[in-house]
């Protein structure tokens, strides 16, 4: 048999005293390895690891990433511990060979060394593991020392692992079930539009924008997003109510009367903890005074939350991207027109942007907008064709030559990218965007979703994933890249509490519908998941979301002849050119057995960039029916060089 020589993390387990209590009580030995083996072997198969041969009361297992392998470690401590039994483990990265159903090399010995001078209930590291696994979220090792180990040439730097955070742990933090808010953070509440016109409403609301734009370039105050901010409009619930909702101290709220030319702001800022106003006060001027005032206000709060701001701080405070009130209120108009998402609102947008490039010439912040609402086009199927892409590239490219660190710029030439299918791109340039912009939610929220969806590098977006949701904790779509993370650490009930939240944000939607029933259905909650389809279509029973449901139900009962009638082509075109869709048509054509066509969905997916190995290769339970099939061996070969060699 040929010699398989590979790189891989090994880890070396072995139960303290146990030499001993065999000589003492060998049944009581027996009875604590047959523990330990069960307890050790699901943890193992949950981490991707490969149990490689038992040693006595020592244990060998191999992992693809070092991470994997301490994470799996820490998880086994905690385990054993709670079964009264205690272990040393040593992990080491190096090249082992597989021969003869045996494993060799210089990875076996290291590990094996580091686990016997670890200390009891203790991990021991080397520094080729250490240093992959330095900056992971919820993984933390102290260097003990610098030693030469029995039969291995060089030193090895020694570190002990602190596991107790889990990677569990780390992601329950990302949303606890109760927290105090951080002393610096606020919500800034739509701003009541007390005008005596009715169609003023776009004017308090654009003021609102711009005045979490302006906190939100402050590093030292966490500012509620606008479309978190933005669901309290009308709100009747109490200050309490909605810190409580969106976890902050501070809550600013106000109102705005334009009259004419003439322009009446009030402002409040309220402690939310003591309940206290620190500061209040009133604007009169006209509409000219508007920029002077939404600066007055960042200033005011700024003073009341003693915060001093940098020099490059009170730059962006006082910038003004049009500077002109006329095409101002253009551009606030079609900023609102936007935010309509329909035809006729994006046409009027259109319009008004123009208007405004009339007065004022070139501008950043206008091209940005046009480009903006050709992208919403495409995304809305309205003009969804490579024309309307190119359009927004032309846009773009006028942007980037008035500022090439536009975050905007970046982040759109993203949602270009993820559209033509080149995934791997598209988080390239989400990652520019929060280079330029680290609070920009739009960024975080696609940033999070292409690193864990497609690259499957769970890891490196816990703290992004944290970041975003306490920003803009009351956007349904904010928990898809939570509900993702907890997919691919094998939560599955986790995963299914992420999708309720979105429900519960967005109770109506039928793809958020779609999306809680998928994963009902992959814990086997069938009935649950199936209330949740018959919702949909009876609401409409032509809508696409309702076509995708159909089609997912009938392949969970086996009822292939009315799946494949419920596809139709409109359907498929669609599904085809989503950039996440075909995984998921892949899923239900496996499910009935439709193998062939499964692979030609699965292999499209890949082709778009999804290179996620641990979820395609073993999490997802749809994909189980193709996994033996030659031509899925093949692409998971290729997904997993991709998914190794790939780094944020």
């Amino acid at each position: 048999m040929p010699e398989d020589r590979r790189l891989a993390a090994i880890m070396f387990t072995d139960i303290v005293g146990y030499t001993a209590l065999m000589g003492r009580d060998d049944d009581k030995a027996f009875q604590i390895l047959r523990k330990n083996r069960n307890i050790q072997r699901p943890i193992i198969k949950k981490y991707r690891g490969e149990w490689l041969k038992e040693m006595g009361d020592g244990i060998l297992a191999s992992f693809h990433t070092s991470s994997d392998a301490v994470r799996c470690a820490g998880e086994i401590q905690n385990a054993v511990k709670k079964a009264g039994i205690s272990l040393r483990i040593g992990i080491h990265e190096g090249e082992v060979v597989f021969e003869g159903g045996d494993v060799l090399g210089d990875g076996v010995n290291v590990a094996s060394r580091l686990e016997e001078l670890a200390e009891e209930g203790c991990i021991n590291i080397s520094g080729a593991v250490y240093k992959d696994i330095k900056n992971k979220a919820g993984i933390k090792a102290e260097f003990i020392e610098e030693k030469t180990l029995k039969n291995v040439d060089e030193s090895i730097k020694i570190y002990m692992v602190t596991y107790e955070e889990s990677f569990k742990d780390a992601l329950s933090q990302i949303v606890p079930e109760s927290s105090l808010p951080k002393k610096n953070s606020i919500i800034v509440l739509p701003f009541v539009d007390i005008s005596p016109d009715q169609d003023n409403e776009y004017f308090s609301d654009g003021l609102t924008e711009e005045i979490i734009t302006d906190l939100s370039h402050i590093h030292d105050l966490l500012v509620i997003s606008r479309s978190s901010a933005m669901t309290f409009k009308g709100t009747k619930k109490k200050i309490s109510e909605i810190v409580d909702d969106v976890s902050v101290r501070y809550v600013l709220e106000g109102s705005v009367r334009k009259a004419g030319n003439n322009l009446r702001i009030t402002a409040q800022l309220i402690d939310a903890i003591s309940d206290t106003h620190l500061w209040a006060e009133k604007y009169n001027g006209t509409l000219d005074d508007v920029f002077d005032i939404q600066e007055k206000v960042s200033h005011s709060i700024t003073n009341a939350l003693r915060l001093k701001l940098t020099p490059q701080e009170a730059k962006k405070i006082a910038e003004n991207p049009i500077d002109n009130i006329a095409a101002f209120e253009c551009y606030l108009k079609a900023r609102h027109e936007i935010y309509g998402w329909t035809k006729e609102s994006f046409e009027r947008a259109h319009q008004l942007l123009q208007n405004s490039q009339e007065i004022i010439g070139e501008s950043e912040i206008l091209y940005t907008g046009m480009a903006l609402i050709y992208l919403n086009q495409y995304e809305s199927g309205i003009k969804a064709n490579e024309e309307t892409l190119q359009k927004v590239e032309e846009f773009l490219d006028k942007v980037y030559k008035l500022n090439p660190n536009s975050h905007q710029y970046f982040y759109l030439l993203g949602r270009i990218e993820r559209f033509r299918g080149n995934a791997i791109k598209a988080l390239r340039y989400f990652q520019q965007a929060l280079t330029l912009e680290p609070n920009d939610p739009e960024s975080l929220m696609l940033f999070n979703h292409q690193v864990i969806y497609f690259a499957g590098k769970s890891d490196v977006a816990i703290p992004y994933v944290k970041k975003l949701i306490e920003i803009d904790p009351l956007s349904w779509l904010n928990y898809l890249p939570l509900l993702m993370l907890h997919l691919m650490n094998r939560e599955i009930d986790l995963a299914i509490a992420s999708a309720h939240k979105m429900h519960q944000l967005l109770p109506e939607d039928p793809w958020v519908k779609f999306c809680l029933s998928r994963y009902l259905s992959w814990n086997k909650q069938l009935d649950a998941a199936f209330e949740l389809i018959d919702q949909i279509t009876k609401e409409n029973s032509k809508n696409l979301a309702a076509v995708l449901s159909l089609f997912s139900k009938y392949a969970l009962l086996g009822e292939k002849e009315n799946a494949l009638k419920v596809m139709t082509e409109e359907a498929r075109t669609y599904f085809w050119n989503d950039p996440e869709y075909p995984w998921y048509i892949a899923d239900y054509y496996s499910l009935i057995d439709e193998r062939e066509i499964a692979l030609v969905w699965l292999n499209h997916t890949i082709n778009r960039g999804m290179i996620n190995y641990p979820l395609l290769n073993e999490i997802d339970p749809f994909l189980e029916n193709i996994r033996g099939e030659e031509r899925f061996k093949k692409l998971m070969e290729k997904v997993k060089y991709e998914w190794e060699k790939f780094k944020v």
